[in-house]
Parts: structure tokens; C-alpha cells; sequence
């Protein structure tokens, strides 16, 4: 079974691209409980453009995508997702 890595290391990128004396956005820090089944998050974000995250639980952080066009209930509907740095669970 492999190890996961330790979460400081995945979020590199993500503390890279921010200043957090000027943001609000967490840092990383915070111990998350554990939980039995993986946590997900999607959230609209009114950025420089309008799009949407989703974010899914692996490794002890959420792997991120950013939806352009928003998510859609029908499954014929293409939606494209653009990864970007994983996040922090807090």
C-alpha cells in the first residue's frame, strides 16, 4: 500500500501562487479530521471570469478542476475542465 505524501509537499503550487497578507484563502495549516468517505466541493467562483470548481478529495487534499461553463445534470453536455493546483481540505 503506498504512503500518501505529506500534504505541505502537494501544496506547494498553492501557497506559491498566493499572498496570504492580502487573501483570506486558507493556508493549509488546519488539521482535518479524517473521514470515511472522501469529501467533493463545487463552487462558483466570480473570478476575472465566471467559472466553476470542482474539487474531490485524494491524498488528504482536493484535486481541483475549474469548469468554464459551469456543471450540467444532463450527461450529453460537455464541460470543459481545466486542473489546476490541488487545495488545502480547509
Amino acid at each position: 500500500m503506498r504512503e500518501p505524501p505529506i500534504a505541505g509537499d502537494i501544496l506547494s503550487a498553492y501557497k506559491n501562487k498566493r499572498d496570504f497578507r492580502s487573501t483570506r484563502e486558507p493556508r493549509g495549516k488546519t488539521h482535518v479530521m479524517p473521514s470515511k468517505r472522501p469529501r467533493f466541493a463545487i463552487q462558483k467562483h466570480d473570478a476575472t471570469r465566471l467559472h466553476y470548481d470542482l474539487r474531490l478529495e485524494l491524498d488528504g487534499v482536493f484535486k481541483s478542476w475549474a469548469v468554464t461553463r459551469g456543471p450540467s445534470l444532463d450527461p450529453r453536455d460537455k464541460r470543459l475542465a481545466i486542473e489546476v493546483e490541488d487545495h488545502p481540505l480547509d
